[in-house]
């Protein structure tokens, strides 16, 4: 819906453009991205492929420009690179947070997994006895 505003036919400027893509369609492209970090290259690759698209349409550039040249010139980073920045701020804003619940899992993720008792993570199941 918002191809028209930043399409190659669109009365705005590249620079209104740019700021539109960052308000609107990065945020839409990066939601939860501290959690689909982690996913494969292929999944990751297919988000850059679709902002690349979005950008060669915002500049109306041809097929022979360099994916990086468009990126350098309007000023916009990598989607990788997006998200390991707003992953990093996110992970660093929990270690100071005032809730107890979300502090433990900080610490729970700092001492790989253990819980401070080992029989915390252990199974109590009871064997069945016959009545």
């Amino acid at each position: 819906m918002i191809i028209p505003l930043i399409g190659r036919h669109s009365p705005l400027s590249l620079n209104n453009k740019v700021l539109l893509f960052k308000q609107i369609l990065r945020p839409i492209l990066t939601y939860s991205a501290p959690i689909w970090c982690i996913t494969a290259k292929t999944h990751r690759r297919k988000i850059q492929i679709l902002q690349n698209k979005i950008l060669r349409i915002m500049t109306n550039a041809p097929w022979f420009v360099r994916k990086d040249v468009i990126h350098k010139d309007l000023k916009i980073e990598m989607i990788g690179d997006h998200v390991k920045n707003i992953s990093r701020k996110f992970f660093t804003q929990l270690q100071d947070h005032k809730n107890p619940l979300i502090y433990d899992q900080v610490e729970y993720a700092h001492k790989n997994g253990k819980y401070p008792y080992p029989y915390s993570t252990t199974k109590w199941s009871l064997p069945l006895k016959p009545p």
